[in-house]
């Protein structure tokens, strides 16, 4: 992920999250922090970091490198683990999650760790662990949501947090009964990691979502940790959850935004860069696909005369236009500027050229309506197709030096790039 081509609506994404959030290459060097980051460790960041240098995850956050290198090396896509940690607040406990963002083909890109700050829940948790039974009436006044459980594994309180929260009873939620707020397939994961934690009296964490009073699912995550008795027996568990909606939210965006372009929608080119290797490897099963370089005639002038807001509306309505005239199944990326790309699965020399004449005529004879300005398109094509297996740099650049080719001929045409 380069930092400096990303869009500013991903940058503000994650400079909003109120927790630390740190995100590496694959070579485990740091490629962005957010503002929290800066807030919490701003004692511990070399300047050079700051100031756009990757720097190895070790060299900043010593004590993340065994974690790191254990979440490396196992086939997950998610890892937490809490830690207490010296920040420049002073110690902070950090419930440390660490999320490989993948490529449209589960391909691990990048890792994002994300640091939420549970200084108050374990404080609150510490507390619950001494207060046993005799100190129930305590959790009633706790910001978390508190239950308990018995030594079967029986559901037998919830503090009034928790209440507010699912705007129901306490009867209503003992034993199960509070699974009813829960869907059916989180259910069953519950169950199967609250079943084995139980068995073994261990520690559990685990993420489901739970109906609100207001009837909206909302993410929660849950710790539940075994206490004792006063004869040191095992008296069963002590959880206490908190909603993470918003973070998981902001963990869906920035993956979709590393993707996709920030002004169209439409995706990037690193999208491109992703699909464009798989479609070359099927070339060896006798497929063959076709990219499409296309850069507009005369843009410049729109911006000069109409002004760079209606230049970006008028991108944003060629986008959508061109996307309806593709297949199925056709990608549309804008690669930036006004130039765009069409990668097109499957098909022959001849539906090539049918799809670029199309394409040609159906935009030419478009009226784009901008703000009480009507605009007619036309655009330079190049065209390489994806015959043998080659570099996806070579059909790059053999798409973009037909387009130029086009654009030298007068424009508003198409060309097709010799085979390699």
């Amino acid at each position: 992920m380069n930092w400096q081509n990303i869009g500013d609506g991903y940058k503000s994404i994650f400079n909003t999250i109120p927790n630390p959030a740190v995100v590496l290459d694959l070579d485990g060097r740091i490629e962005a922090i957010n503002d929290a980051c800066f807030e919490y460790f701003q004692n511990h960041l070399p300047p050079a970091l700051i100031y756009g240098e990757k720097i190895a995850l070790e060299k900043v956050f010593p004590w993340l490198k065994n974690e790191l290198n254990y979440f490396l090396s196992v086939n997950s896509h998610q890892f937490s683990v809490e830690k207490e940690v010296d920040t420049f607040r002073g110690k902070v406990f950090f419930q440390i999650i660490l999320k490989k963002i993948l490529d449209p083909f589960d391909q691990h890109i990048n890792t994002l760790i994300l640091m939420n700050d549970i200084t108050s829940i374990k404080e609150a948790e510490k507390k619950v662990s001494r207060a046993r039974d005799f100190y129930l009436t305590l959790f009633e006044e706790f910001p978390a949501m508190i239950w308990r459980a018995d030594q079967a594994g029986r559901f037998n309180y919830f503090n009034r947090a928790w209440l507010a929260f699912t705007g129901r009873s306490l009867e209503e939620e003992k034993d199960l009964g509070w699974l009813a707020g829960v869907p059916q397939a989180d259910q069953e994961r519950f169950l199967k990691v609250y079943g084995a934690a139980l068995a073994e009296r261990r520690t559990f964490e685990i993420e489901f979502r739970l109906k609100r009073h207001d009837q909206q699912w909302r993410w929660i995550l849950c710790v539940g940790r075994p206490f004792s008795g006063l004869e040191d027996e095992f008296a069963g568990f002590i959880g206490s959850c908190y909603d993470i909606t918003e973070r998981k939210m902001q963990e869906e965006k920035l993956a979709e935004l590393a993707m996709h372009d920030p002004l169209t929608g439409l995706p990037n080119r690193r999208l491109l860069e992703v699909i464009l290797p798989r479609l070359i490897e099927e070339t060896e099963l006798g497929k063959t696909s076709a990219l499409f370089f296309i850069d507009l005639d005369n843009f410049k002038e729109v911006n000069d005369n109409f002004g760079h807001q209606v230049g970006d509306e008028l991108l944003i309505e060629l986008g959508r236009w061109l996307k309806k005239q593709l297949r199925e199944g056709d990608l549309l990326v804008r690669l930036g500027g006004d130039e765009f790309a069409i990668l097109l699965d499957g098909l022959s020399l001849k539906e090539a050229e049918n799809i670029a004449r199309r394409l040609l005529e159906y935009t030419a004879n478009h009226e784009f309506n901008i703000r009480a300005n009507v605009f007619k398109v036309n655009f330079s094509m190049g065209i390489a197709l994806i015959t043998d297996k080659t570099t996806a740099e070579q059909i790059i650049a053999r798409a973009d030096q037909a387009m130029y080719q086009a654009k030298i001929q007068g424009g508003n045409r198409y060309l097709i790039s010799p085979l390699s």
